[in-house]
């Protein structure tokens, strides 16, 4: 993990490249809550989530990729993503060759779309963040200057989905095996939140993040 003091840095933010972070964590862990709390700080968030929920129903050549390998049915009368089907058949498969199959059409037109839009966001800010579940799984890491990883006890996560979301443990630890393990995003993530407490804690723990992330270096300046 990554200690920096803002004080050691100058008074005018680095000159360079702008930031992108990539912005990580497991299902539940309130990964989303996090970008929110940056959004509401002033950093644009790019959620790779809905990026992608937007390729797939408005990319055609994506469209018919999954539909071939998913069924026609994947897709409603009306054009939209039957995501509750795709859910259902990618989480049902002990074997995750679903899944892998879903990100092998996907991920590769996503991350195209992402980094176009943060390429477009770069022009009037300088700190990016991308809000986006599996990065560590894809092998991303590379392509982001830091990466912030959100942890939660896996208890107070089942608690939470179950609550907020209507799911059951079966759904959620199916969900979980498709993910990392937290011991590997404490070791990969350049910085790491604990959201184990209230709102108000959350946004205490990110508040150090969010001054320090304007004077951080860019990884790819010489």
């Amino acid at each position: 993990m990554q200690n920096v003091d803002p004080t050691d840095q100058q008074n005018d933010e680095i000159e360079g490249e702008p930031l992108l972070i990539g912005l990580t964590g497991g299902i539940g862990s309130g990964k989303s809550t996090v970008a929110q709390i940056f959004e509401e700080a002033g950093y644009p968030i790019i959620n790779a989530d809905k990026e992608a929920r937007f390729i797939m129903e408005h990319d055609q050549h994506v469209k018919e990729d999954l539909m071939k390998r998913f069924g026609k049915d994947l897709y409603n009368q009306d054009g939209s993503l039957n995501a509750q089907l795709l859910s259902s058949i990618v989480f049902n498969d002990k074997e995750q060759q679903s899944l892998a199959d879903l990100n092998a059409i996907v991920h590769p037109v996503l991350l195209d779309h992402v980094f176009e839009k943060a390429g477009t966001l770069a022009e009037d800010h300088d700190v990016i963040i991308v809000d986006i579940a599996l990065l560590f799984e894809s092998n991303l890491e590379d392509g982001f200057d830091y990466v912030i990883g959100v942890l939660t006890n896996p208890e107070i996560r089942l608690a939470r989905l179950m609550k907020d979301r209507g799911m059951s443990k079966e759904q959620i630890k199916s969900r979980m095996l498709t993910q990392i393990g937290d011991e590997i995003l404490k070791e990969h993530s350049d910085f790491l939140i604990e959201n184990n407490g209230s709102i108000e804690e959350l946004a205490e723990a990110a508040q150090y993040l969010i001054e320090i992330l304007p004077y951080l270096p860019n990884t790819n300046v010489e």
